[in-house]
């Protein structure tokens, strides 16, 4: 939402808050708990010792799935309202996607090429015992020429633990101007029934093998149609809002770790279709008004290039960990040093978001906008 008077800042704050919420659940993802080797997706109730506890607490408060899908959702949403200002003719649609491009591209290239260069100059795989088989995962191939290439056009998204996000991005920043059009002539009921229909077919015909990019379509088709619901969620009481919001969020949190990635993923969209209708659609409510409060605005600011930098300071600082301090108690002690680990590394991120942020995000931007003005008048 681009014009000033019909901004939503409580959203900027939303993405603050979210971008946050992935850069806690990733800091806390990487050293190893005993006797689980993998604590990614590990069950809530499995966990007995009091720290372990309160580590999956952390976790669950910073659960980076219920994250994703917040993202999408609201991506959605933000496409749609730019679609509504765009010309659906060939030049308003060159124009849309060169400037989602122009937009989202510069970034992704500085952390893709940050991360090349960190393993191509000095770095050389290594296993840690102490690390989780989730932070193992991660950089365990060579980097060459070739696979930078792979990455630099999106066929690999090795090179940053969240890139794989952006791929999505840009595949349904290039599909919905077709849901835009076809919402455009439909009633908010078909919509409904169309959004069902893409949630039977992410589990069906959009279930492809190593490629699960499509899947989540049907989120980004969720906040598409949110505008149509705005009298829906204008005229809910207050009470009714106050009384089902915490089970909602509680079920948000916990939904993953009950089920599965994807059969979760459909409850927290949903919820998170709510979540966003409330805080752009209701006043019957305050309970979202901490989202204007200045540190989610200043990290909503930045939440783009924090969200893609994060996860490879993260990886760098947690390296450096295993290297120079072997000798850690880690298994003793991995509540306390994920803790550090998190608060480290976004001070870190957070800096070097600010300064692309000012010299590659801003300038993206303004580029893009010329650049859809340029197609339009040509």
């Amino acid at each position: 939402m681009n014009s000033a008077p019909n901004r939503i800042t409580k959203l900027d704050g939303l993405r603050g808050l979210l971008s946050l919420i992935v850069a806690l659940n990733h800091s806390f993802l990487v050293v190893a708990i005993p006797a689980f080797a993998n604590v990614w997706h590990q069950n809530y109730l499995d966990f007995y010792s009091f720290q372990s506890k309160v580590q999956q607490l952390f976790m669950i408060l910073g659960n980076g799935g219920v994250a994703v899908s917040l993202f999408f959702v609201l991506s959605g949403l933000v496409l749609g309202q730019s679609l509504s200002r765009t010309e659906i003719s060939p030049k308003g649609l060159l124009a849309f996607y060169a400037k989602r491009v122009i937009r989202l591209y510069p970034v992704y290239l500085f952390v893709i090429l940050l991360t090349a260069l960190y393993m191509r100059f000095g770095f050389y795989y290594r296993i840690f015992p102490h690390a989780s088989t989730w932070f193992l995962w991660w950089l365990n191939f060579e980097m060459s020429l070739h696979e930078f290439f792979y990455n630099l056009f999106f066929i690999h998204t090795y090179l940053g633990g969240v890139t794989w996000t952006l791929r999505v991005i840009f595949l349904a920043s290039l599909i919905l101007p077709a849901f835009y059009q076809i919402s455009k002539k439909t009633s908010w009921w078909t919509d409904l029934l169309f959004t069902a229909g893409l949630v039977y077919a992410s589990f069906t015909i959009l279930n492809f093998e190593n490629f699960r990019d499509f899947r989540y379509l049907y989120m980004f088709f969720l906040g598409l149609i949110l505008p149509k619901f705005k009298n829906f969620f204008a005229r809910l009481p207050g009470w009714y809002i106050k009384l089902t919001l915490p089970l909602s969020l509680l079920l948000l949190l916990l939904i993953r770790y009950s089920t599965d990635e994807y059969l979760g993923g459909v409850v927290e969209s949903i919820i998170s279709w709510k979540i966003i209708g409330l805080i752009s659609y209701s006043d019957k409510t305050k309970l979202f008004d901490f989202l204007n409060y200045a540190v989610f605005q200043f990290f909503g600011r930045i939440s783009y290039s924090l969200y893609l930098i994060h996860f490879s300071i993260l990886y760098m600082l947690s390296r450096l960990m295993f290297i120079w301090l072997p000798n850690l108690p880690y298994a003793d002690n991995y509540l306390a040093i994920h803790s550090v680990l998190f608060v480290l590394s976004l001070s870190v991120a957070t800096l070097v978001s600010l300064l692309v942020y000012r010299w590659v995000e801003i300038p993206s931007l303004t580029l893009s906008k010329r650049v859809g003005e340029y197609i339009i008048k040509s």
